[in-house]
């Protein structure tokens, strides 16, 4: 769920969590940095559904990790919890379907534009869920990719086929941090993962023999490759990232 740099940082936090409170579902809690972070961890029960934060990442973020990290090591939590869910569990009973029928349409519009204003996860969740059409453009994506690529030919490119090395890192290196971000936060993962996948296969062997120019971009692409091997994905996806990456532990990156 969370790539090894978040990983690494929750290791190193220095920071607090405070004001903890349970709801009949959820157990929430503040994260204080340099700035504070409302996150809330869902529950039915014992069990784990999912985790929130009020940061502006539409992925699981580092607040989300710290909270998770927190919660395990405090174990008389989730038994806190518990115990408010058994008290509560009334509400929880609460036959929906009957109230969902005694509402009128504009009393549910009302409450809905109110969460939109709210909860931008909600409002996130509500248009994946319900809009059939992507939220990107992904034909400019693939248009910014070839551009990079074009704009770092090597001279005799018809021949070999080569790219400028270090004209093609920088950029490239961009492309991952801010393109292949977004579409991870937009859960865009298949077409994420077509475009690290185009980019290994444009460059072939050059990336092993011009290591140096490019390392930093190439452990983007781990980062990256990691986040999206615990998503879904197409077989042939998955099988051509695993090709890249264990091409990289053969070469010694």
């Amino acid at each position: 769920m969370y790539s090894k740099s978040i990983l690494e940082k929750v290791e190193n936090f220095k920071g607090k969590i405070v004001d903890i409170e349970h709801t009949p579902q959820s157990i929430k809690g503040k994260v204080k940095t340099s700035r504070e972070f409302n996150v809330e961890l869902l529950l039915e029960e014992d069990l784990f559904l999912d985790v929130f934060c009020s940061c502006s990442s539409k992925s699981h973020c580092l607040h989300e990790a710290i909270f998770l990290k927190f919660i395990d090591e405090y174990p008389e939590l989730l038994e806190d919890h518990r115990k408010y869910y058994d008290k509560n569990e009334s509400v929880l009973n609460v036959d929906t379907e009957n109230i969902l029928k005694n509402i009128s349409q504009t009393k549910i519009n009302s409450f809905l534009k109110k969460e939109f204003r709210n909860n931008p996860k909600f409002k996130y969740d509500f248009i994946k869920h319900f809009q059939t059409n992507s939220l990107i453009d992904k034909k400019e994506y693939e248009k910014k990719l070839n551009r990079i690529f074009n704009n770092a030919k090597a001279p005799g490119f018809s021949y070999g086929g080569y790219y400028d090395m270090n004209s093609l890192a920088k950029p490239l290196k961009q492309f991952m941090r801010e393109d292949i971000k977004k579409l991870v936060n937009l859960e865009e993962y298949e077409f994420a993962c077509k475009l690290l996948n185009d980019i290994m296969d444009k460059l072939d062997d050059e990336v092993y023999l011009e290591f140096n120019s490019f390392h930093n971009a190439i452990y983007y692409y781990e980062d990256y490759a990691d986040i999206l091997l615990n998503q879904k994905l197409s077989a042939n996806s998955r099988n051509t990232m695993r090709k890249h990456l264990s091409r990289f532990k053969f070469f010694g990156f």
